[in-house]
């Protein structure tokens, strides 16, 4: 622990007395503070200053992104209040996201995500994919609470809202070569072209990430956790008039790469099968679920991941008069395969092989204008498709592969309204709605063929119907929200706001049994919401405060459990998915920032969550006796308690270049990854299995770096740490119905160096 007070105390005093002279010289000060720069947010589907928005949204331009040591958006976690990001191991840059205690982490495409990732106004449909490289982005907007009157996708936790960099219509070059620890290199490089005939304009880019991995396998003498990402694309911006432009990008993504995990399965009352059957070494059981023994692994197959996807947005902005039309197209098409030897072990127990075929298309239209000078209204609708098809195949022990095959297809068509009503030059009020239908259909083979056709009889002639196998669903929902904010002096606001959410119904893509495939029900949210925007002492210092409810109805879980005969001779486990549990979660959120001086900025922020289930029962026994239990006791899933950071920006001449400074430290409380009881469990008195609590997380990235400007252009060498603590452990875990358990870890300290020039 004295290690890591030396370390982040270092880093800090270091950026704090190298700014002492702007705070100690009051000329200076007034020669460079301009106050806290403007941030335009279009969180409101309106381009506005962020402080005067009555939401809670934390923005990230391209400034900052360029200063600070954001890869993707797992490095925004714990740096925006009340939000956590982990990579999943099952799936291709997948990623799992927790807004306010409101997560989603399965890449089973059947889910609708909790949070959406929305890329150039594009909402995601699945979270593989989702780590987003940040070299490229002109901005990322966290949006916090259900978002759907202004969002073509309605969300129920929150929107990640991420736009890359417009072709900017002049000869220029961005790239940048870096190297860092496990045999990482990453390589970036965007070209953008003049006008060609005072029309159209490109912009090509190119990323390239590699590394060797930070485990080593035990087994195979080697390391691993291998990973390989490719990705290159272009886009036109056409000016076809004063008023009519357009913007289409094409992308293509490779990944090739390796699912690596680590074994904590345990013997004794409530243990795994692997380890009581001795299937592994006793020296394998019962480890520690923290520390530097989970970076050694056991597996003993090879388990790669192979990621491919296309894909196309296509965006139109028309203007007239005091009325602007939006329109935004985009198509994605992925295929995917996932290895995994899920048993972690050095023995033939459960592997698994996971090849999915996924597509989306969807289609937004936005009128934004003025009626008059004190309404601003907001009319779009909004349609989603997307299909999938999943060919899982299990293996237990030695015996072959049963297939399993499964598909949904889902439709989401919405219209949407918000109004801004302004009765005085302080007052504004917002009123805005959304009906929402979804419709989903289902089809699977329970594993018994290779035609698609539903069986008739499993196993020991049990009947199957047709019925079993195919499914339907219609959902509708109507939501709404209402604020009103309030401008109490000069840049402060304050406000408050009531908002519903909806997240749809499906199918269970991975059921194993009739019973298992649903269709389970869509869940609902009621949120409120009271917030201060503030800044003072001449925009040198900026205070945003948020508190917040949400009420959660109808919440859908999903728990891992043992398949029943007779069709566990096909799959001896399944994921279950139902309408579990009711859920309340209050909290609070606090962001400051202060900017002295143009030289140096300081940014800390704070959240605190109490997220308690309301009502959550189920048959805990094993064997089941059918009697459901309180199991409200437990913890939801990646809703730590206290999340805080603090950062800071320095930069000074020197020579003829500037030396810029930027540590980062944030502290993530710990949290449960997983709703699986600890065995064995007492009714009326369950917790979390152990296994599966993410230990409080102290993680310090340092980047230091010298710009140099070269002409029309600049270069910029920097050196960089990323987790300086080594603060280790798990990202994830999941027991298996009592079969196995394994766990994805966070990566461990990094020292690196990049280059980057522009011209």
């Amino acid at each position: 622990m004295l290690k890591k007070v030396l370390y982040l105390s270092a880093s800090f005093a270091l950026a704090a007395a190298l700014a002492t002279p702007s705070w100690a010289q009051e000329a200076q000060a007034e020669e460079d503070q301009g106050g806290i720069r403007e941030i335009l947010v279009t969180a409101q589907r309106r381009e506005e200053n962020i402080q005067s928005v009555p939401v809670a949204v934390t923005a990230l331009d391209a400034e900052a992104l360029s200063e600070s040591t954001v890869k993707d958006i797992r490095d925004i976690a714990g740096r925006v209040p009340s939000l956590v990001v982990d990579n999943v191991n099952a799936g291709p840059s997948a990623a799992a996201i927790s807004i306010r205690g409101i997560s989603f982490e399965d890449i089973e495409k059947s889910f609708d995500p909790a949070v959406g990732v929305v890329l150039d106004g594009v909402f995601s449909g699945t979270n593989t994919g989702q780590l987003l490289d940040a070299f490229d982005m002109e901005s990322i907007e966290v949006l916090r609470g259900p978002q759907g009157t202004l969002f073509g996708r309605n969300t129920i936790g929150g929107v990640i809202n991420i736009r890359r960099s417009k072709p900017t219509g002049e000869f220029g070059v961005k790239a940048s070569l870096g190297y860092a620890d496990f045999g990482t290199w990453r390589g970036r490089l965007v070209v953008n072209t003049p006008m060609i005939g005072d029309f159209l304009a490109i912009k090509g880019f190119f990323n390239y990430d590699k590394t060797d991995g930070y485990l080593f396998n035990a087994t195979q003498n080697r390391r691993a956790g291998k990973d390989k990402n490719v990705s290159f694309g272009a886009t036109a911006r056409i000016e076809a008039s004063e008023n009519i432009s357009a913007q289409i990008t094409y992308q293509h993504s490779e990944q090739d790469s390796e699912n690596a995990t680590a074994i904590l399965s345990r013997s004794g009352a409530g243990g795994d099968l692997i380890c009581i059957l001795g299937f592994v070494p006793p020296s394998l059981c019962n480890r520690p679920n923290k520390g530097d023994s989970l970076y050694t692994i056991f597996g003993n197959i090879p388990t790669p991941i192979t990621y491919d996807t296309d894909a196309v947005t296509g965006e139109i902005n028309a203007k007239f008069g005091d009325w602007s039309l939006v329109s935004i197209t985009g198509w994605q098409k992925s295929t995917e395969s996932v290895t995994a030897d899920f048993d972690s072990a050095p023995a033939n127990f459960f592997d698994a092989k996971r090849d999915q075929d996924y597509d989306q298309f969807s289609h937004e239209v936005r009128l934004v204008g003025d009626l008059g000078e004190s309404v601003n209204l907001l009319l779009g609708a909004y349609y989603f498709e997307s299909s999938y098809f999943l060919n899982q195949a299990t293996r237990l022990f030695t015996g072959g592969r049963p297939t399993q095959r499964s598909g949904v297809d889902s439709k989401s068509y919405a219209a949407f309204g918000d109004v801004k009503i302004k009765p005085s030059d302080l007052l504004t009020i917002g009123l805005g709605g959304r009906y929402t239908r979804d419709k989903k259909s289902f089809v699977t083979n329970y594993g018994l063929n290779t035609t698609g056709v539903c069986p008739t009889t499993f196993g020991g002639g049990s009947v199957i119907t047709a019925a079993d196998c195919v499914g339907k669903l219609s959902n509708g929902k109507f939501t709404w929200k209402a604020s009103a904010d309030y401008e109490i002096g000069d840049h402060k606001l304050i406000y408050a706001s009531y908002s519903t959410g909806y997240r749809s119904g499906s199918f269970n893509g991975r059921a194993a049994t009739p019973a298992a495939k649903g269709p389970y029900e869509p869940e609902t949210v009621k949120a409120y919401e009271v917030g201060i925007k503030a800044d003072w002492l001449d925009r040198i210092l900026r205070t945003n405060l948020a508190l917040f409810r949400t009420d959660y109805a109808n919440k859908q879980e999903e728990i891992v459990q043992p398949t029943p005969a007779p069709f566990n001779v096909i799959n001896v486990q399944q994921t279950i998915v139902s309408n579990a549990a009711s859920a309340r979660i209050n909290g609070i959120e606090l962001e400051v920032t202060m900017q002295p001086s143009d030289n140096f900025t300081v940014n800390a922020s704070m959240s605190y969550l109490d997220a308690k289930y309301r009502n959550f029962r189920r048959d805990i026994t094993v064997p089941a006796d059918f009697i459901l239990d309180d199991v409200s006791t437990l913890d939801l899933r990646r809703a730590p308690k206290y999340t805080w950071s603090v950062s800071a920006d320095w930069k000074a001449q020197l020579g003829s270049g500037t030396l810029m400074l930027s540590p980062n430290f944030r502290f993530i409380d710990k949290y449960a990854t997983c709703i699986i009881e600890q065995k064995p469990a007492i009714p009326g008195a369950v917790t979390n299995d152990f296994r599966c609590i993410s230990d409080a997380r102290e993680i310090l990235d340092v980047t230091a770096s010298y710009l140099l400007p070269m002409g029309d252009g600049e270069m910029k060498f920097s050196v960089f740490a990323r987790n300086l603590l080594d603060d280790r452990g798990t990202s994830s875990t999941l027991p298996v119905a009592g079969l196995f358990t394994f766990a994805g870890v966070r990566p461990p300290r990094q020292f690196g160096a990049e280059v980057q020039f522009k011209f």
